[in-house]
């Protein structure tokens, strides 16, 4: 409730505002127009609230079964900080209270983004680590209706996400969208062809805690690594409204290739079978917000449907459905502890410098 009312009060402040963004020659203290589509403000530091129900889950079938596992989280938080081309995001564990943690056990992660934006190239790489995870169908397998979930406490997950994908109109901006380092003045879109890749493991389904809290030992269980790899065709775009409102719209077709080894664990040994399937895949996503001079906010809404079959053979990672991130930040004037060493990076590497 207290998030809303935030949101309220910059929404009454954002409207409040002119409608002319200001230009001046230091760009620390205000926007600068690279054009009349863009205005730069990569030089200011960003600071971002990110709140979301962006939560992985695993589908496994074993002995005819279909499980679904996911850790005991709700909601996601995270903090991430822009300046130029680099924008890091890092994960902020919410606390699981003590009743809850009873019920579907408790959870360790970490989560780790870093995105590279430049004019024309959006690279993105982001790490995932999580421990403890409950079955949420139990009710379904024991026909039960207690509230209590079979858990995993030591079922561990690791995901590498990346994707790299490349802007034919200049006129678009990807930052205004995703680091609010620009802001997109006048209404644009862009196809966005890329590539993305995935490598996921999991393990520690030897060990489950019931419904009655008895830990149990499985002589028979499975290890599941993978990487798949697939080629991202998108079309992005922006609809700009007055006084720096904005609605903004994607969809990306993919199609690509799934390499994964399952390692079946049992008293007489190890057995690892390798695997590869093909999958066609549709993201898509629309939002909208506020990015002023200063403040900016706004919401996400973004799904997924694939053709990826299942079988006994392999783990399927699933995104929540109806996946929302809520997000708010502030410009600030950059301290030299941030821009100095961004400012290295670049002369060091001067592929990095925008024109």
């Amino acid at each position: 409730m207290l998030f809303c009312i935030t949101l309220l009060i910059f929404s009454v402040s954002a409207y409040s505002q002119s409608d002319s963004i200001p230009s001046t020659s230091n760009p620390n203290d205000s926007l600068v127009l690279t054009n009349e589509y863009i205005a730069d403000h990569k030089k200011r530091f960003n600071v971002k609230l990110e709140v979301g129900n962006d939560i992985a889950t695993f589908e496994i079938k074993e002995n005819d079964l279909d499980l679904y596992l996911k850790p005991n989280l709700n909601l996601r938080y995270a903090l991430v900080f822009s300046y130029k081309f680099l924008s890091i995001r890092i994960g902020v564990r919410p606390k699981i209270s003590d009743e809850d943690k009873e019920l579907k056990g408790g959870s360790d992660t970490f989560r780790f983004r870093i995105q590279a934006l430049f004019d024309y190239w959006n690279h993105v790489l982001e790490y995932n680590i999580d421990k403890g995870f409950y079955l949420a169908n139990t009710n379904e397998i024991m026909n039960s209706n207690s509230d209590i979930r079979i858990q995993f406490p030591e079922l561990s997950s690791n995901i590498l996400f990346g994707s790299s994908s490349y802007k034919f109109n200049e006129n678009y901006s990807m930052r205004a969208i995703q680091s609010q380092t620009e802001i997109q003045t006048k209404s644009a879109g862009s196809f966005m062809p890329g590539i993305g890749y995935v490598f996921y493991s999991l393990s520690g389904t030897d060990v489950i805690k019931d419904i009655d809290g008895e830990i149990v030992y499985r002589d028979y269980y499975s290890e599941y690594q993978g990487f798949n790899l697939s080629l991202l065709l998108g079309y992005y775009y922006t609809f700009v409204l007055k006084k720096n409102w904005y609605i903004n719209a994607y969809g990306v077709p993919s199609f690509g290739f799934d390499f994964y080894q399952t390692k079946n664990m049992s008293p007489e040994g190890t057995n690892t079978t390798h695997f590869n399937d093909t999958f066609v895949s549709l993201n898509y996503g629309f939002g909208g917000g506020y990015n002023g001079d200063k403040f900016f906010f706004g919401i996400d809404f973004k799904n997924r449907f694939t053709n990826e079959k299942f079988s006994s053979n392999r783990v399927k990672i699933s995104p929540s459905k109806n996946q929302f991130n809520v997000f708010f930040g502030y410009r600030f004037k950059t301290p030299k502890t941030v821009s100095a060493p961004v400012d290295y990076m670049e002369n060091k590497i001067p592929i990095l410098k925008d024109d």
